[in-house]
């Protein structure tokens, strides 16, 4: 029996050796051989064990998704060493990782002060400083154009402004809804933006009271008296842009228009049933855009015949690389259709539509659950709309609308002209009253 002993210990001796070399050989390697660092890892030996212990030799059986959530926020409540655990942060946090896994930018979630935002915006009013943002090429979150009447530029805010603080609070690093969120606030209160204007470059101070911006959609003139060309920018697809328009038309119409330029630049797109009733005021007949289902059923949505209550003038469209969503709807339709020319640049390139659900403490989802084709079923989807003319950007910030600084309005001016059957030249600039 002990001669039995005699030849187990040295066996188990090795064993134990051989384990513990094995635990601490990457430490081993890490240390690169200076002994400090080895015999720290040594000492943290017993709590590594003690970790280990906790492990379960073989996993669990598979736990439900949200039994899962519920076990790690459980269990971060009763140990996490860094503070309280903010459940519903974490919980929209979550969610918003969920649909990032997706690689899809259109689905998102919104939390509730967004997603209010976002119900303002499409009914018009909100409460804020009232000018567009958009970001630059490196990055920087900046004034893309103050809307008019609006607090921003009664402030003297500029298009091209960049923002550098809200408040004297840097906002390097945030995104446009991070932003929003710093400079929009109660109504009658100040917020303070730190602006960089060129072509100084130094930065310009400057106070906004906030209030409620009725944001018109809808900004038209006769262009040119001599010529009755009329002119009608459309800012988004909310739930007054097709009373606006149809007004804006109205008034063209009482003043004798023989031809029209629509104004779709800068234009981010909105509600998709505004779309096929703009749309349907430019088109006489067929699908405004085609709906491609996820099963691949295709519905067409066409033209509403109530909306053709104006003249239909030879038309000029003009697009640019933020002309996006429904604006790509109706430029699609109206070059499918060949009822307009359109002028610019390309556009953006959104051709999916997304449904917003609400839930119950005021946050929202909006899911892509569908794609669009124009009428001749094309998937602009990446590649946006090409124009029939290309015509460049100002390469600054211009006022939209003014013949003197706007290049691709005198382009459009001159394809209209020739459409009306006039000699193209350079356009004198008429006064109109603007809307």
């Amino acid at each position: 029996m002990s001669k039995r002993i005699l030849y187990i210990l040295p066996v188990l001796l090795l064993v134990a050796m051989a384990f513990f070399v094995g635990f601490v050989a990457q430490d081993v390697s890490a240390s690169h051989g200076d002994p400090r660092e080895l015999i720290a890892s040594i000492r943290l030996l017993p709590s590594r064990m003690e970790l280990l212990s906790g492990v379960p030799e073989k996993p669990q059986a598979e736990l439900p998704v949200l039994e899962t959530y519920h076990s790690v926020l459980d269990r971060l409540q009763s140990e996490y060493y860094g503070g309280k655990v903010n459940d519903r942060e974490m919980t929209y946090d979550a969610i918003r990782g969920m649909l990032a896994s997706l690689n899809d930018p259109y689905t998102r979630f919104l939390d509730p002060t967004s997603y209010k935002q976002m119900r303002e915006e499409n009914e018009g009013n909100f409460v804020g400083i009232g000018a567009q943002l958009d970001v630059n090429t490196k990055q920087q979150v900046y004034i893309k154009e103050p809307l008019p009447d609006s607090p921003a530029i009664l402030a003297g805010v500029k298009a091209g402004d960049i923002i550098l603080r809200v408040d004297n609070k840097p906002i390097a690093g945030l995104d446009i809804d991070q932003v929003v969120k710093k400079i929009r606030g109660a109504e009658g209160t100040k917020v303070r933006l730190t602006l960089l204007r060129a072509p100084k470059q130094t930065p310009v101070e400057i106070y906004i009271v906030r209030r409620v911006v009725e944001f018109r959609m809808v900004r038209s003139k006769m262009l040119d008296k001599t010529n009755k060309i009329g002119y009608v920018r459309l800012y988004g697809f909310n739930e007054h842009s097709d009373g606006q328009m149809d007004d804006a038309l109205t008034e063209l119409d009482r003043q004798k228009m023989k031809g029209l330029i629509l104004d779709l630049r800068q234009n981010p797109g909105g509600l998709l049933p505004v779309a096929i009733d703009i749309g349907s005021r430019f088109v006489e007949s067929g699908p405004i855009v085609i709906i491609q289902e996820r099963d691949g059923r295709r519905d067409p949505l066409n033209v509403d015949d109530s909306k053709h209550n104006h003249k239909k003038p030879p038309l000029v469209v003009l697009v640019d690389r933020s002309s996006a969503s429904a604006s790509e709807i109706v430029s699609g339709a109206i070059q499918d259709n060949k009822t307009g020319t359109l002028v610019g640049t390309r556009t953006f390139g959104k051709a999916r539509v997304q449904t917003v659900t609400a839930l119950v403490d005021g946050s929202a989802i909006a899911i892509t659950t569908a794609k669009y084709l124009t009428p001749k079923g094309r998937d602009i989807n990446k590649v946006g709309v090409q124009p029939d003319v290309q015509a460049d950007s100002p390469k600054t910030a211009v006022e939209f609308g003014d013949p003197k600084v706007d290049t691709q309005l005198v382009k459009a001016m001159n394809v209209l002209k020739g459409k009306m059957g006039l000699p193209s030249s350079q356009p004198a600039v008429a006064s109109g009253g603007s809307r």
